[in-house]
């Protein structure tokens, strides 16, 4: 009876748990979307085209409708998220009734949340429905953040900046406190890395290709601040831009569950 709950949890893990990575960049020509096993590398295209709703600037995912969200520059599209994107486009983003375009988005309390490289550099809070946006934290321009994504686990919010004054790399955005806090810097010889994905604890930095310049992304712990792993990229372009963020799978989806919690399960 216990063999019988142990196999029977370790296939609803393999059917739900299925919180993994997914990238975009802008690369000329036709690009994907593409769907990364953490676990493996292996990349999975989930929607090919040679349109600008092929090629994100910046992603973001609500697990609450199970929707994946991406612009490019002032655009925004979504999807259900799936192995098979349908992409809509939304419209186009404003702030103070003119159109905006944004680096990177994130999600958090059912807006979406952009940063911009030019004026004015800030953390803006996007509506989904009416694609206004307004300003929640006007940092120095000097971050010149590129990469965005709040760990839906934490409710933390993070950002990648390729600035060497303010040092490279990942620093936790405290929008509340109006602070941005240093938490690691690039790995290796890495001077521009547009995209960001963070989940339970885990950044990952996804580069803007292409993958014969740019082999790998990198994933960091965000407590430790150290490089645990490298993910194979699988850009075959170069991109100005390029997009991360991490989907669970569905709203109903389970989290991973360690093998220590499936052993406890076992042993009742």
């Amino acid at each position: 009876m216990r063999l019988m709950l142990m196999i029977a949890v370790l296939g609803l893990l393999a059917t739900s748990a299925q919180a993994q990575l997914i990238v975009a960049n802008d690369q000329s020509g036709t690009a994907s979307i593409y769907y990364i096993d953490v676990g493996t590398g292996v990349a999975t295209p989930i929607y090919t085209a040679s349109t600008a709703d092929a090629k994100a600037w910046g992603m973001a995912y609500d697990g609450a409708t199970n929707t994946l969200y991406w612009n490019n520059g002032s655009v925004l599209y979504s999807s259900p998220f799936s192995m098979a994107l349908t992409p809509t486009n939304l419209g186009t983003m404003t702030f103070n009734s003119a159109t905006v375009n944004f680096v990177a988005l994130g999600f958090r309390n059912g807006r979406l949340l952009g940063t911009r490289n030019i004026a004015t550099e800030a953390v803006y809070e996007i509506d989904p429905v009416t694609l206004v946006a307004t300003q929640v934290y006007i940092y120095p321009s000097t971050f010149d953040f590129g990469g965005l994504d709040v760990d839906a686990t934490t409710g933390r919010l993070f950002g990648l900046s390729d600035t060497p004054s303010t040092a490279r790399g990942l620093y936790e955005i405290d929008t509340a406190a109006q602070t941005t806090t240093f938490l690691a810097g690039y790995p290796g010889a890495e001077t521009d890395i547009d995209g960001l994905a963070v989940h339970a604890g885990l950044a990952y930095f996804v580069t803007d290709g292409p993958n014969t310049t740019q082999v790998n992304f990198y994933v960091f712990d965000v407590a430790t601040g150290q490089q645990v792993n490298t993910l194979p990229s699988p850009f075959t372009g170069s991109g100005t831009f390029c997009a991360g963020a991490f989907a669970r799978g569905g709203a109903t989806a389970v989290e991973p569950t360690t093998w220590g919690n499936i052993k406890g399960l076992y042993n009742k």
